[in-house]
């Protein structure tokens, strides 16, 4: 017989899943729970902001292809996690986050800190649930996990009140479920006359194009995607605000299918036939319509989800399947039919891809004072090639990262996603490191953006990652103050500037290496002494104030 408190069951639950860190900020209510962690050898990573604790969950199991577990205590932490929770959401990141909660035989009551917890998190999770006996805390647990990963990957979430989780109970009769008696493995397969279809409307297409999204990752089908883009010709291009598609660069790659930047983007009004998949039309991809696609062209869609298909575009094929059992089926299939390689079409993409490319690359190799932010990217890039974590944060900084990091494993870098927020690049960086500690990882930031993660520094001395952040200093929300000028003018342009702060010298106090570089030479010097210095480290390089938009295909 077994007496354990319900932390310490709720500890055991999560290690049957293979759970390896939890990501928290500490309170009264959640104690049990780190003590049951480190009987069952769950290492805890604290940190000093709630958000950060789900920040470096999501990012976690971006990297790792794991879920992401954090902690926070009840009400003002659980709050606080929200932000962080959000993220994950409109990303699809596997999430599982815990809460603390007010007693359970006191619920309604007004007791400490009692908020409706599961109202204000059930909008942004998968499943949200509060669990009111002790004894149910492995099916709760088994239960989030299982709803995390069905469909599209996203976040789940459950509150455990104070009073069930210090209870203490014999758990000898208790189930912890194993994932692989209570999770299916089965792969959702595509109709084959559907399949059948699909093909047949790319093979006749005169101009076609696949557009993959992120779900492409999750369901492990980057190599799938490349065989069948190898067996047909077609050119691909990948979704602005979601993890990448693929593992390596490809010629018949033409970037992110955006009407921001990315030159070869313009030409996809152009395209007859559009094979989708796993892409939700939202904003960030024009809803699917014009000016980014010709309202006339052919969509194929596939999604796992039937609640994704027709949303905001209408198809002449729709597809439900998972992405890896889809694109397999297709690329068996695609010597059935007769793919002519598309060249007018692809010398046209590559046309404009250049013309893109040269603009950036005058930028990247600029030597002005005060620096530009795409010869950060470009040494950055330069200096740690495809073997480092990259995580970017900021408005314009993000938007210049994804320009100079046309391709990167989409694992390694780590962008905020369809939320369009700033202030996740430091928890990102630190899980990037957490999770491939003996690759560099490195945040390129926007100073606005670095002010919401700096005291996670004590975070990165602490569990000893030596991260490296090297900052855009242009002293603005530069993302608003450009358009706040173009419309109102700079007499009027308030709440948008920023005082120039020493960042190299607030890391310096908090223990870390800090420099300041002032011109474009001294960076990559500065760069690889960040990356010997052992701890974590911040580089403060003040850049011009300019736009990414001079950057937008005309």
């Amino acid at each position: 017989m077994a007496i354990l408190e319900g932390g310490h069951i709720l500890a055991k639950a999560l290690k049957q899943e293979g759970v390896e860190f939890l990501f928290t900020l500490c309170g009264g209510t959640i104690e049990s729970i780190y003590d049951g962690c480190l009987s069952e050898n769950i290492k805890i990573i604290d940190v000093r902001v709630d958000q950060s604790a789900t920040m470096m969950a999501d990012a976690y199991a971006r990297v790792t292809g794991k879920a992401g577990v954090s902690a926070v205590t009840r009400g003002p932490g659980h709050v606080n996690m929200i932000y962080g929770l959000a993220t994950a959401y409109m990303a699809g990141s596997p999430l599982f986050a815990l809460s603390g909660n007010s007693d359970a035989d006191q619920l309604d009551m007004g007791g400490s800190q009692e908020l409706n917890q599961i109202g204000l998190v059930k909008p942004i999770t998968k499943w949200a649930r509060l669990v009111m006996q002790t004894e149910r805390l492995p099916e709760f647990v088994s239960g989030g996990f299982r709803k995390l990963w069905s469909g599209r990957p996203g976040p789940t979430h459950l509150s455990v009140p104070y009073d069930i989780l210090y209870d203490k109970i014999d758990d000898s009769n208790l189930n912890y479920p194993k994932p692989a008696e209570y999770r299916s493995t089965a792969r959702v397969c595509g109709d084959p006359d559907l399949i059948d279809g699909a093909l047949k409307l790319l093979s006749k297409a005169n101009n076609p194009v696949i557009i993959a999204g992120g779900l492409n990752h999750w369901h492990g089908a980057s190599s799938a995607l490349v065989d069948f883009v190898e067996a047909t010709s077609i050119p691909f291009f990948t979704k602005e605000t979601d993890v990448n598609a693929i593992n390596h660069a490809h010629p018949l790659y033409f970037g992110k299918a955006t009407n921001r930047f990315a030159g070869a983007a313009k030409e996809l009004r152009n395209a007859d036939v559009v094979l989708a998949l796993g892409i939700t039309f939202d904003t960030t991809i024009g809803y699917g319509g014009p000016p980014l696609f010709d309202e006339n062209a052919a969509f194929i869609k596939v999604d796992i989800s039937d609640d994704e298909m027709g949303k905001n575009r209408s198809f002449e094929v729709g597809i439900v399947g998972d992405m890896n059992s889809v694109l397999t089926e297709m690329v068996k299939s695609a010597d059935k039919h007769d793919f002519h390689k598309p060249s007018d079409w692809i010398e046209r993409l590559n046309l404009a891809r250049e013309g893109f490319l040269h603009r950036v690359s005058a930028a990247e190799n600029s030597d002005s004072v005060p620096v530009h932010p795409l010869r950060i990217c470009r040494e950055v890039r330069e200096l740690f090639g495809d073997d480092a974590t990259i995580s970017v944060d900021g408005g314009d900084t993000v938007l210049f990262s994804l320009m100079a990091f046309n391709h990167y494993h989409p694992a390694h870098f780590l962008a905020t996603g369809p939320v369009g927020g700033i202030g996740q690049g430091v928890p990102f960086a630190l899980a990037g490191k957490l999770a491939r500690p003996d690759k560099p990882s490195v945040l390129i930031s926007g100073d606005g953006a670095f002010g919401y993660g700096v005291i996670e520094y004590d975070a990165a001395l602490k569990h000893d990652l030596p991260i490296i952040t090297i900052i855009s200093s242009d002293q603005a929300w530069g993302i608003v103050r450009h358009p706040q000028i173009m419309r109102y003018g700079l007499e009027r342009a308030v709440a948008t500037d920023l005082r120039s702060v020493d960042y190299e010298r607030v890391a310096e106090a908090l223990g870390c290496h800090g420099e300041l570089v002032t011109n474009s030479a001294e960076i990559r010097p500065a760069l690889q002494r960040a990356a010997d210095a052992g701890v974590p480290a911040v580089i403060n390089v003040p850049t011009i104030f300019t736009s990414a938009e001079a950057f937008y295909p005309q």
